[in-house]
């Protein structure tokens, strides 16, 4: 009699087991190579946009607006491009609301979406009038860092229903921790006011020359991944879609208003740093005030509300004002944090230490 060939039912699991084993030790492998890949579509996302804003340059002669919103009588004479119609400059209420990521657009080849929607996105009117609404709802991919695992729209909207604009993962450093017992701290004097601001200020153009401490050691850009949510050192603990409070934070703002939409005038960076809110509530973030909470605290992707917050491990990417692409680690400390984000504090220092 001929025997026929095959596996017998042994053989076969230890295939089977074998081929377990080797797609186990390669699926972090490319878990990696999958992240790795996203955080250089992420730094390159940043890159663009930072040489955009140094074509806005050219072409303004000063850096633009962080965001434009009340501005006060000083800086109403050079923001005549947001001057709502008929009305007369003189008041702060005058000027539409906008981020610096919608004036961004016609310098990241987005002009495009200036023209959707009934008569197009104008920045003469407020970002969420009804005629910039279908252009603030475009996704737009530079924008958005592909780490990020929330989705990109603000939906539902808690303040207009039928408006769901699309988030942004970026934006502008406007300035360090302002209180003087956190710059005590680390032996240095609390800058003067317009010192402390970032490479782009709000509702106002920055010349370079007033970045005494030179664009290559001061922050412009960084991540401030999911604003429309509510994230602390990686556990969400507020999100729109499931209603509010996701972790049992009581923390959550009450009256939580529409966030992180790119075309929006709230989003900014403050590098204050960020502490648990109490030793009671170790679940819930609150900012530096004091000294005595400057050394402990987290300077990178502790909260994402107006801090330095990335999903890459243990990392976060920033662009200087130089246009270059940094990488910030995650036990940076705060003290050099505030450094980085102030323009003209005097101690000029490198994002690699």
């Amino acid at each position: 009699m001929r025997r026929r060939a095959g596996f017998t039912l042994i053989e076969l699991l230890v295939v089977i087991a074998i081929i377990a084993i080797l797609i186990g030790l390669l699926l972090p492998a490319v878990q990696k190579v999958r992240e790795a890949a996203a955080r250089s579509k992420c730094q390159n996302n940043l890159k663009q946009i930072a040489l955009a804003i140094h074509n806005y340059e050219g072409s303004y002669g000063g850096l633009p607006p962080a965001i434009v919103s009340n501005p006060g009588v000083n800086d109403r004479p050079a923001l005549q491009d947001y001057l709502k119609p008929g009305a007369a400059g003189t008041a702060g209420t005058d000027y539409a609301n906008q981020g610096f990521l919608a004036i961004m657009l016609p310098f990241i080849e987005q002009a495009n979406v200036l023209t959707a929607g009934a008569g197009g996105y104008s920045t003469h009117l407020d970002y969420d009038n009804a005629q910039n609404q279908t252009a603030a709802s475009v996704r737009i991919p530079i924008y958005e860092c592909p780490s990020v695992p929330s989705s990109h729209v603000v939906s539902p909207n808690p303040a207009i229903a039928s408006f769901s604009p699309a988030v942004a993962d970026y934006m502008a450093v406007t300035r360090a921790n302002s209180n003087v017992s956190v710059w005590n701290a680390y032996n240095m004097p609390l800058p003067q006011s317009e010192n402390l601001k970032g490479v782009l200020a709000d509702n106002k153009r920055t010349q370079i020359t007033a970045i005494p401490d030179g664009l290559s050691n001061t922050l412009m850009l960084g991540e401030s991944g999911a604003r429309h949510e509510g994230w602390f050192r990686g556990v969400k603990y507020f999100d729109y879609t499931n209603g509010g409070t996701v972790s049992g934070c009581p923390q959550t703002p009450s009256g939580w208003g529409v966030r992180g939409a790119w075309a929006q005038n709230s989003n900014n960076i403050v590098c204050a740093g960020t502490k648990n809110m109490d030793a009671s509530m170790p679940q819930c973030p609150g900012k530096v005030t004091a000294g005595t909470d400057a050394t402990s605290a987290l300077a990178v992707n502790g909260w994402n509300q107006g801090e330095l917050y990335s999903f890459h491990n243990g990392v976060c990417n920033v662009a200087m004002g130089d246009g270059s692409v940094r990488t910030l680690k995650e036990n940076l400390s705060l003290g050099v944090l505030i450094r980085l984000a102030a323009r003209g504090d005097g101690y000029p220092v490198s994002p690699d230490e």
